[in-house]
């Protein structure tokens, strides 16, 4: 008797064991069949590019669109006051290259949300010298010393191989205003080693010519000119 009940007894466990490891499993089941999918980029985003102007906080705002597989920048806004043609001139820079923004909207997506979404890169606040000079999109500084900072935009279209045109956006006491020719369609390569003089010219493979300018009445003055051969060591300045 004693025997038949310790059978009973070591059976009733194991029959308690059994459904319980049964229900842990019938639960986990569902747990381990979902899948996790990727997050899905949205269809459009939005970046920004700080800006320091005259030691106040502004940003300019660029929305990017989804357009079939590619990145469109459909729309460019900022809280500093800019005329159209600094609009149309950094909508053209987006729209021809993928430097600025990749073309793929998946990528570009995921490489501005490592970015967070800004682009502190695109703007320099020093002058740099010709050697040292970094081609950035933007430079915010007074250019002519007249108390007040310009903006110097990168000009992708008008551009070419070392020859990086820029456009000047005069500062002054009437808000910021387009100073039409004042590179007069040359190239910008920086300033020289003191920091005073522009230096501008046109480049092939053989040869630069390069000028040092100082800025004259709102214009730039050529005070001395140079040209640097591809098979000559020989360094301007």
């Amino acid at each position: 008797m004693k025997t038949h009940n310790l059978i009973m007894f070591l059976s009733l466990i194991f029959f308690i064991n059994i459904n319980c490891s049964c229900k842990d499993a019938n639960t986990n089941l569902p747990a381990n069949n979902i899948k996790v999918g990727k997050e899905k980029a949205s269809d459009s985003f939005t970046f920004i590019i700080p800006l320091n102007y005259n030691n106040k906080e502004y940003s300019i705002q660029l929305l990017c669109e989804r357009d079939s597989i590619y990145t469109n920048v459909s729309s460019i806004t900022s809280n500093l006051p800019l005329p159209k043609e600094f609009y149309a001139i950094l909508q053209g820079n987006f729209d021809s290259s993928s430097g600025l923004i990749n073309s793929d909207y998946k990528s570009a997506y995921e490489n501005y949300k490592n970015l967070k979404f800004k682009r502190t890169d695109f703007v320099e606040y020093e002058k740099k010298d010709m050697r040292e000079f970094s081609s950035k999109l933007l430079y915010i500084l007074d250019v002519d010393q007249d108390g007040y900072e310009d903006i110097l935009l990168l000009d992708l279209q008008n551009s070419m191989r070392d020859n990086d045109v820029y456009v000047m956006f005069k500062g002054g006491k009437n808000g910021i205003l387009l100073e039409e020719n004042f590179f007069n369609k040359a190239a910008f390569y920086g300033w020289d080693k003191t920091g005073k003089y522009l230096i501008t010219g046109v480049s092939d493979t053989k040869e630069r010519k390069l000028y040092k300018n100082k800025v004259v009445g709102g214009q730039l003055k050529t005070v001395d000119q140079c040209t640097e051969y591809a098979v000559s060591d020989k360094l301007c300045w």
